[in-house]
């Protein structure tokens, strides 16, 4: 089984404020947009992880 989790990283000022996982896609862009709303000058990156990357 091949699960994927969705991590979406906040940078403030080109440097790594942030780091949040989500179990889904969505979860993930919703997290952003209501970030976004709150602090425009987050650059957001949000990608896809294999769960393997996380736990062993």
């Amino acid at each position: 089984m091949n699960t994927v989790i969705w991590k979406c990283e906040q940078y403030i000022a080109g440097k790594l404020h942030e780091k949040t996982i989500f179990e889904s896609e969505q979860q993930a862009r919703d997290f952003a947009r209501k970030l976004y709303d709150v602090r425009p000058d987050t650059i957001l990156r949000i990608e896809p992880m294999p769960i393997q990357h996380v736990w062993n």
